[in-house]
């Protein structure tokens, strides 16, 4: 069986005022950092729409609601996901009302689109003149097994950034993202020492002696050998 291929990108998308939901594009024709197309028009979505969990990030132990309504357009994949109500009762954050107001508020505007492609080709001359020559692949059929709202450009840089201006507070966001890290600025006191080691070198390297030598001497203090 062909693994998944998970496509991520920034999303066109819209708030639908009075609802707990979002219209966005999840997958378009453009060409992606990879440098695939995935025809909007050759997605398979039955499959899918039997189960249409939406995950946050990927993550199939968090959801955060369902898709309701899914449609091929020319150039874009359009899908309306309904964000889940917290249940009665749940103690602390509730996961898809923090990540409805990251949307809703710009922080978070990507979704990721897992699939298995069924036809694909190499492009050709049309396929270049339409997409441009960056293109490598060419996907124009494909099963959709499901997509993820899904942080650009990275899990950690969204949510500091939302807690930087005040959407989520710090204690919510380390609750729900256990292996959230906020770096503190270093002392003015302090130093970085980067090692750059640009090959392998044939013999064996002391690497405990560099180090403790670059430390030494970083303090002020010559290395006497010992």
């Amino acid at each position: 069986m062909t693994d998944m291929i998970r496509k991520q990108f920034a999303a066109q998308w819209s708030a639908l005022p009075g609802e707990r939901s979002v219209i966005a594009a999840i997958s378009t024709s453009e060409v992606d950092r990879d440098g695939d197309v995935l025809i909007p028009q050759g997605c398979d979505a039955a499959d899918f729409l039997r189960s249409p969990t939406v995950f946050y990030n990927h993550d199939y132990s968090l959801p955060v609601g369902k898709c309701v309504a899914i449609r091929r357009l020319d150039e874009r994949l359009e899908a309306k996901t309904q964000f889940a109500q917290k249940p009665e009762g749940h103690p602390g954050p509730w996961l898809a009302d923090v990540v409805l107001s990251l949307c809703q508020q710009g922080v978070i505007n990507g979704f990721s689109v897992g699939f298995v492609p069924v036809e694909s080709r190499k492009p050709s001359r049309h396929d270049r003149e339409r997409f441009g020559p960056r293109v490598r692949h060419v996907h124009s059929k494909w099963k959709l097994l499901e997509y993820s709202v899904a942080p650009l450009p990275s899990n950690q840089d969204a949510l500091v950034q939302a807690v930087s201006k005040g959407i989520v507070s710090k204690d919510d966001a380390t609750s729900l993202w256990p292996g959230l890290v906020f770096s503190e600025e270093l002392p003015r006191a302090s130093k970085r020492l980067v090692m750059v080691m640009p090959s392998m070198p044939r013999s064996p390297v002391d690497v405990e002696g560099v180090v403790r030598r670059v430390v030494l001497r970083s303090s002020g203090r010559l290395y006497d050998g010992s």
